[in-house]
């Protein structure tokens, strides 16, 4: 009876993910589009330009901290659904000779999961800013059904325009990493550019172009407002597919946390809530 119940079960959730892979993946747009971070995914996923992140170790890694040591935890769940969750874990350590960066990330559960860990450095010069990630990606399947390894990596460049005008870029598995010698799956690659513009101290405007090897181009935009001192509200929207989403975060000197959550256009689909939280020194 117990081993009935299990495989009913394992059959629920492999159901279950189908079901968002399809409804997701209505027309073109078959990507999730999703970054890490609650900030992030408030504002629209555009973060190839944006400054003051803690999670540039999965965005751009070229606008990565200079100024403190920080650690963060995230997590998001897709669409209210308890078994479509991810969650992630990043650090940067400054130093003299540039930024040092680790970070974590695991979606899935027992039948299917996906887990990388990331390993990054930035370096600037002149008003330029480099940075580059080692990602080692492994999926596992659940029932014996086995599991493969892939290592990529990412490259980001940003600058200032001008004080308050930033341009950034990145590229994701630059070297065409592939999941086992058999299957021939290459791990996504995707380009992006965008802008950000700290208006005063009242709000920052940020905006990408996305362009995945596979999918169309994939517009991003988003603002964020000062509501009142240290407390930040947040608005986006995606195209390709198309996605809104908002938020609010509260900083300090010592400690940060950001809640956001994002709406498919599908209305079959729920909305997706995340939270993030970082410990600074």
């Amino acid at each position: 009876m117990i081993r009935k119940l299990l495989h009913l079960h394992r059959f629920r959730l492999i159901l279950l993910n189908i079901v968002v892979i399809l409804i997701t993946g209505i027309g073109s747009s078959v990507e999730a589009q999703t970054v890490i971070g609650a900030r992030e995914l408030a504002v629209g996923q555009a973060t190839s330009a944006l400054h003051g992140t803690d999670w540039s170790m999965f965005g751009n890694p070229a606008m990565m901290s200079e100024d403190q040591r920080s650690v963060s935890f995230f997590g998001v769940r897709y669409f209210g659904l308890v078994d479509i969750t991810d969650m992630a874990f990043a650090g940067s350590y400054p130093t003299k000779f540039g930024v040092l960066g680790v970070g974590a990330h695991r979606y899935g559960d027992e039948l299917f999961n996906e887990n990388r860990l990331r390993l990054g450095y930035k370096y600037s010069f002149a008003g330029f800013h480099f940075g580059t990630i080692i990602n080692y990606g492994h999926v596992a399947f659940g029932g014996g059904y086995g599991s493969a390894g892939a290592l990529g990596v990412d490259v980001g460049v940003a600058a200032p325009i001008v004080s308050d005008l930033w341009i950034g870029a990145k590229a994701t598995n630059v070297n065409q990493p592939e999941y086992g010698s058999r299957n021939n799956e290459r791990l996504p690659r995707e380009l992006s550019i965008g802008l950000s513009y700290q208006l005063s101290d009242m709000a920052l405007f940020t905006s990408d172009v996305v362009k995945d090897v596979q999918f169309p181009f994939s517009y991003r935009g988003g603002v964020e407002i000062s509501v009142i001192e240290n407390l930040m509200g947040r608005a986006g929207i995606t195209v390709e597919p198309l996605t809104f989403s908002g938020g609010f975060g509260y900083s300090s000197d010592l400690w940060a946390v950001n809640i956001a959550v994002q709406r498919h256009e599908n209305r079959i689909l729920g909305y997706s809530p995340a939270i993030d939280f970082k410990i600074s020194w």
